[in-house]
């Protein structure tokens, strides 16, 4: 019987047997085969049951990103037969055990053989030979190409071609036939072409292979040889007379081929012919070159409008505005490298007299150190309380990072409290950068040995730093990496000092002031060069209590 096979992200293998009682997939608790931690996967996406030849079937139930078997077109609200495989989202799922399917299934396509002999009089011409078009057929081609060129989907555009073909040429049969990714032909579009009993479709094997091959043109005119194949009484009725075949290109890719033929009366076709139909497909490849185009800047479309509202959430999770509590005012500045991006600061009241406070960069860009900032921010906020002593609180963070990500990924970040009538400011450093004191003739305990990221070891232990209100009376600047590794046109990173000494050069000490100064210096350092990494600031200022 029928099963299905699902591989883990951590290579394990689930096995569900199928029967006539439907197994619903999808991202809900209540679905019989829960796919986890995919955003192209809906809620409840596809059910799966045997009907009664025990034939899988396939039904997609109106998701969000649509469902596809056997390396298909995507579907959505429609029910089809499975043999080898599903993809729902990013989960493929793999079919053991399933009937094979019928000869005429469309994942097979198939041409009849030619009987052996000689094609007499034909001609076959390499695609280096240049066209010959007369001015009537050079007008009738610029029409198709405007027809063409308003086609928005494949379907669409190649039927339209088949019509031109048929229309032009006198075909009385007609096919065009695409090439997979993989270099397989697909299910072709055709006028009045049958198939056998074996599901082939009944034209000139031998035709079709050379265009799709070996990209060559082909004429034929020959009623006394039967090109396809074994005599049987249908193909009796239909003798093939005179054929043209012509490969679709674009540049130097063969994207599949255009072959028509008459069957019930004889025409001789010359190489004009053969090339005006090689001209069409030339359109043809052309419009599907296109369609590519269009297609691409459309998932691009989509791609940017879902990075711009994680873009939109990603600011949602940053203060909105400076955060004044006793003698504390903190402020803080993001600026991503890309749409998104993996640093993260905030901070928010713990009680009455305490503000709890972060700075964090993960390793990595884009939209992967986005969503694993996301999960830390969340951990922070359920973490990071009044009572919990920092180091237990970074130690649990920390856990909870090795647990959930890959070896290669981690976080350096900035945990810490302030009391907000003293002034003390409590915090532990995991791999981060150390914060800027302007008031100090240093750059603050930086000298102090760090602990490591979040991530790497989940046994590591973290110690509190303190700083009193005489050791930062003014401004403290923490930052990512982004700031002092900004490099320059020609290379040079800006480095600590040059910030320090313009945090040294500021009248009076504010966080307005601090963050001002701080980019102003960054965006002069690197001119026109654009940023490689995400740039974050957050500056406290303690007035003295």
């Amino acid at each position: 019987m029928a099963a299905l096979v699902i591989y883990g992200a951590d290579g394990r293998q689930g096995v569900w047997q199928l029967s006539q009682k439907p197994l619903t997939l999808g991202r809900a608790e209540n679905c019989d085969i829960v796919l986890r931690f995919d955003g192209e996967i809906s809620r409840e996406h596809a059910r799966v049951w045997l009907d009664q030849t025990g034939t899988v079937l396939v039904a997609d139930l109106g998701s969000k990103n649509g469902t596809s078997v056997d390396a298909g077109e995507t579907f959505r609200n429609e029910t089809r037969p499975a043999y080898r495989s599903i993809r729902i989202g990013g989960q493929d799922v793999i079919i053991r055990g399933a009937p094979q399917p019928p000869a005429k299934a469309e994942g097979r396509v198939a041409f009849v053989a030619d009987s052996p002999g000689r094609l007499t009089q034909s001609h076959f011409f390499p695609p280096s030979k240049r066209l010959d078009l007369n001015e009537q057929r050079l007008s009738l081609l610029m029409g198709l190409g405007q027809s063409l060129s308003g086609a928005f989907e494949r379907k669409q555009l190649l039927e339209q071609a088949l019509d031109a073909c048929c229309q032009a040429l006198q075909f009385e049969r007609c096919l065009i036939v695409l090439k997979t990714p993989r270099g397989e032909p697909e299910s072709p579009v055709v006028r009045n072409v049958e198939r056998d009993e074996t599901g082939a479709f009944k034209v000139s094997r031998t035709l079709i292979n050379r265009a799709l091959l070996h990209g060559e043109r082909a004429v034929v005119n020959n009623p006394a040889v039967d090109l396809v194949g074994n005599i049987t009484d249908s193909l009796v009725r239909f003798p093939i007379c005179s054929a043209l075949s012509v490969p679709i290109m674009q540049r130097d890719e063969i994207l599949g081929a255009i072959y028509g033929d008459r069957v019930t009366r004889a025409a001789t076709y010359s190489p004009q012919d053969v090339d005006f139909l090689a001209a069409i497909a030339q359109q043809v490849g052309l419009g599907l070159a296109n369609l590519r185009l269009v297609q691409e800047y459309v998932r691009l479309q989509k791609v940017d409008a879902e990075l711009s509202a994680a873009r939109k959430i990603q600011r949602d999770f940053l203060p909105a505005a400076p955060l004044a509590a006793g003698c504390v005012l903190i402020d803080g500045y993001n600026e991503p490298s890309s749409e998104v991006g993996g640093d993260y600061f905030d901070y928010f009241p713990l009680d009455d007299t305490h503000v709890g406070f972060v700075i964090a960069d993960v390793s990595g860009h884009g939209l992967p150190a986005a969503l694993l900032m996301a999960n830390f921010q969340a951990a922070v906020h359920v973490a990071l309380t009044p009572e919990a002593p920092l180091p237990e609180v970074a130690a649990r963070i920390n856990r909870l990072v090795c647990r959930n990500t890959a070896g290669s990924s981690f976080i350096t970040a900035v945990l810490g409290k302030i009391d907000t009538h003293s002034g003390v400011m409590d915090y532990v450093n995991a791999g981060h950068p150390a914060p800027l004191l302007p008031a100090c003739a240093n750059a603050g305990p930086g000298h102090r040995q760090n602990s490591l990221p979040l991530g790497i070891d989940p046994a590591e232990s973290f110690r509190v730093e303190k700083l009193s209100p005489a050791e930062h009376a003014g401004v403290v600047l923490f930052y990512t990496d982004g700031l002092t590794e900004l490099s320059n046109a020609a290379g040079d990173m800006l480095g600590v000092e040059p910030v320090r000494e313009e945090l040294q050069k500021l009248p009076a000490a504010s966080t307005e002031r601090a963050l001002r100064a701080a980019l102003s210096l960054a965006r002069t350092h690197r001119g026109h060069a654009k940023g490689s990494d995400d740039l974050t600031l957050l500056a406290i200022q303690v007035t003295r209590p």
